[in-house]
């Protein structure tokens, strides 16, 4: 019997949940291309967290101490980073996989690319870095230790092709997790939920953000928020959903010891699609939950608050105007932003006001959001079962 060995590397919750898709696909693919009757098999092993273990994947490092985000958070979690990155280095040497994947993570990632390539380990790139948002001159490096990438938006596979880097895409895969967890998702909840927000309006659904850091930066600016639109709503009720793999303890003692914050106007819910389906606004983190919430037809505000030093070091790397995925590829602000300083409540209810009482104002924007999203619909695959495809076909099938 013919025994594989693929390890697949990411470091942060919304990587986590990619890696999990594509190792759910990896382990299909021995069935679909009729491997297993040829007496092939592979084991998967990963830097990962739930979602990778319950796909299938056995971790040999778990991610939860590396969720950080910014440089100078990163330089206080730098012993804890050194240490992890040993260790997969050193099982890496002992193990030697037929393949690495990376998925996004790129200042952790590229040192176990580099450390695999010099042992002529094939090295893949799912989710590579966003060379157009900043830091363009990394293409050098991915040109140098990478075999072949897999992008999220059509647009970076052309970026990557101009420079000579094979790429693939197949369609976005958030989109198609959404999909299907809109599809899966009990909407309904349970009765004593529906109770709850029965006849209240707004409902606004508060995405903090999954790291640690951002949920020490956002919690309270996120409560002084929310109790300045109760203020002027005195029906609205907020939701905080958070996925099951998150530790939101720190959000939620500060939700549950503010005394403006009473029993029956806030509801935390470990099902995203219920939350959002249940919306009539959505306020979120910029990032991959910012893209997810558009996904929903719902009206959309982005915030994002940095470390002040961190913010004006990305300010000078960063090459995009704006930050939301959405915005970026838009090409304009379809989804108001609120950064740094402009993140601040009484600007979050300028927003959100307008979106609850403008209803022009809101179709304008839902009309603008919607016609992004559309660009992302699926090419009539699964993007993480055609991403192990070509993994396969690429690498495994080539071994001799």
């Amino acid at each position: 019997m013919q025994k594989h060995k693929i390890l697949i590397v990411s470091g942060e919750p919304s990587g986590d949940v990619f890696a999990g898709g594509l190792i759910s696909s990896l382990k299909k693919i021995e069935k679909i291309k009729n491997l297993d009757d040829n007496g092939v098999t592979t084991d998967i092993y990963a830097m990962g967290g739930k979602n990778s273990a319950d796909a299938g994947a056995e971790l040999i490092a778990d991610i939860k101490e590396l969720s950080v985000m910014g440089f100078t958070e990163v330089i206080l979690k730098l012993k804890t980073i050194k240490k992890v990155l040993k260790n997969i280095s050193l099982w890496i040497e002992s193990n030697k996989p037929d393949a690495v994947i990376l998925v996004d993570f790129p200042s952790f990632n590229f040192k176990i690319a580099k450390f695999a390539a010099k042992l002529k380990i094939p090295v893949v790139y799912f989710i590579p870095p966003k060379i157009w948002a900043s830091r363009y001159g990394r293409i050098k490096f991915i040109k140098k230790y990478i075999k072949f990438v897999i992008t999220i938006f059509p647009f970076e596979q052309d970026i990557y092709k101009k420079e000579g880097v094979e790429s693939y895409y197949f369609g976005n895969p958030l989109y198609i997790l959404n999909k299907k967890d809109i599809l899966s998702a009990d909407l309904s909840e349970d009765v004593e939920t529906q109770k709850l927000l029965n006849g209240k309006y707004p409902i606004i659904s508060f995405l903090p953000g999954s790291r640690k850091t951002e949920l020490k930066y956002h919690s309270q600016r996120i409560i002084d928020s929310a109790l300045k639109i109760k203020s002027a709503y005195k029906d609205a009720f907020f939701i905080f959903p958070f996925r099951k793999e998150i530790d939101f303890s720190y959000f939620k003692d500060a939700v549950e010891n503010n005394p403006g914050f009473k029993k029956n106007m806030y509801l935390f819910a470990d099902s995203i699609s219920f939350a959002l389906s249940s919306s009539d606004l959505i306020i979120t983190a910029s990032g991959t939950a910012s893209l997810e919430a558009c996904f929903y037809g719902k009206p959309v505000i982005i915030f994002y608050y940095l470390n002040y030093l961190t913010y004006i070091i990305a300010k000078i790397l960063v090459r995009i105007k704006y930050a939301g995925l959405i915005n970026i590829l838009a090409g304009e602000e379809v989804a108001p932003e609120l950064i740094e300083s402009k993140f601040n409540p009484e600007n979050l209810f300028t927003e959100a006001d307008k979106f609850l009482k403008d209803e022009e104002y809101r179709k304008n924007a839902l009309k603008k959001i919607s016609a992004v999203v559309s660009t992302l619909e699926d090419a009539g695959v699964d993007p993480f079962d055609a991403a192990a495809g070509i993994i396969y076909d690429k690498i495994i099938a080539t071994i001799q």
